[in-house]
């Protein structure tokens, strides 16, 4: 029999949590799409260059540009001129993308709790450094 390594069982873990997390979400109809959640909850930040949000997100330029669209015309995100760079636009949320934001994060906070709200608080901390 094969002994396993933590790498491997890390992998099997992550794929199982990551796949719980879309059917989840598939589930429960959350206000928002996953992609924007996270594009809006990186907005929550403050605006930023659209360049600056595919770094951070790992996504390419492209993809950003067009979910920065798709939000656009949601009415979740707005676009304006960098003043320090004209060839540039500063993306950032609206009220309602805000809003909707809010309430998906919350949504999500509250299906987390309940899956791990029989561990301790140091096994909850730890999973939290871990990752």
């Amino acid at each position: 029999m094969e002994t396993k390594t933590a790498a491997q069982e890390l992998e099997l873990a992550l794929a199982l949590l990551v796949r719980s997390m879309e059917a989840i979400y598939r589930l429960r109809r959350y206000p928002l799409e996953r992609s924007h959640h996270l594009l809006l909850r990186t907005l929550s930040e403050g605006q930023r260059r659209s360049s600056d949000l595919a770094d951070a997100l790992l996504l390419d330029h492209s993809t950003i540009a067009r979910q920065v669209s798709a939000l656009e015309k949601l009415g979740l995100a707005r676009r304006k001129p960098d003043p320090d760079d004209g060839r540039s636009d500063l993306v950032a949320a609206t009220a309602k993308g805000e809003e909707l934001c809010a309430a998906t994060s919350a949504m999500r906070v509250r299906r987390i709790e309940a899956l791990v709200e029989s561990w301790s608080a140091e096994q909850r901390r730890a999973l939290v450094e871990s990752l």
